[in-house]
């Protein structure tokens, strides 16, 4: 591939050094063939689904795919870009791996992707970056397309995960499954339209945690977030969560105001507020949570305790 026309803004020898493993390859065609015509040509592709006629109108996916199974069908296309990249493909569900059998399977990967809105999903990507320590990044739209996010987490560099950034979302996940209810949002409403704008936002979170340090835009970029890891985004005017449109409010925008309007974007360094404990970090870092002030307190090594005393009584 001739990368003339964009290596001035992209380390185009990093990037295709780098191996990612995403999960998902229906909505998220379109991201993968993005990513790999910016340079990326190693690739795990892992979903278990089939392409089916619904696709057509909503996924990066052709007539001539129908009844293939996803990964394959998108392996295709990376092939057809470049035929030299290597493309592995896993056409099962993965999220009842153990930690060890997950651990053995995503070797050599440099950073996932959750391209899927099912919650134990993203929950087990978060699970991978960890066991790895590698970089990671959660896509997810909302009910009806009217609005997304996307969540990147570092953990070689950053202390939170995305179980502490979504620390809420995992408890209401968790009281669903006790009563048998799903919450994860079915694809109804989400058009073409709102997934490549959420895609082209997490394509150049992912080339810019896999470039960093290169003295360019895209090297810059993860840098210039620090630790704004939670980025949500307006599809719709009639976006609303809760009843509220939080992103406007988040942004200090008058209700009314005329230049207003959507395809809006905030970054959130911490959405939740930090609830502590995760039990992520907990397991997989080895991060211990203790009580300081009333408050929960992060401890990332035996010696950051001992320069901050606390009372055995404080402890979980």
């Amino acid at each position: 591939m001739d990368f003339s026309r964009i290596q001035s803004v992209i380390d185009i020898p990093v990037l295709q050094s780098k191996t990612v493993t995403i999960f998902g390859a229906g909505g998220s065609a379109g991201l993968i063939q993005d990513l790999t015509r910016s340079g990326i040509r190693s690739w795990k592709l892992v979903d278990p689904d089939r392409v089916g006629v619904e696709n057509m109108s909503r996924q990066d996916h052709d007539p001539g795919d129908v009844g293939r199974f996803k990964v394959d069908a998108v392996r295709d296309k990376i092939l057809g870009l470049n035929p030299g990249a290597d493309v592995r493909t896993i056409r099962q569900d993965c999220t009842s791996m153990t930690d060890a059998e997950a651990r053995d399977e995503f070797p050599n990967t440099d950073l996932f992707i959750a391209a899927t809105d099912n919650h134990q999903c993203q929950a087990f990507v978060n699970r991978l970056s960890l066991i790895h320590t590698v970089s990671a990044v959660f896509i997810g739209l909302y009910p009806q397309a009217l609005g997304g996010e996307v969540v990147w987490t570092d953990p070689a560099r950053l202390d939170c995960c995305y179980r502490c950034l979504c620390p809420s979302r995992y408890q209401a996940h968790e009281l669903a499954k006790v009563t048998g209810q799903s919450l994860d949002p079915t694809s109804m409403g989400a058009d073409i339209c709102g997934i490549r704008i959420l895609d082209a936002i997490a394509v150049q979170i992912v080339i810019g945690l896999l470039t960093q340090g290169s003295e360019n835009r895209m090297g810059r970029l993860i840098p210039q977030l620090d630790d704004r890891q939670f980025i949500q985004v307006t599809l719709s005017p009639d976006f609303q969560i809760n009843g509220r449109d939080i992103v406007r409010e988040r942004l200090g925008v008058a209700p009314g105001n005329p230049g207003y309007f959507s395809c809006n974007s905030v970054a959130l360094a911490d959405p939740d507020q930090g609830q502590l404990p995760c039990e992520d970090c907990r397991n997989f870092r080895q991060h211990q949570f203790f009580q300081v002030d009333g408050k929960w307190r992060r401890f990332t090594s035996p010696e950051s305790r001992s320069t901050h005393p606390i009372n055995s009584e404080s402890q979980d």
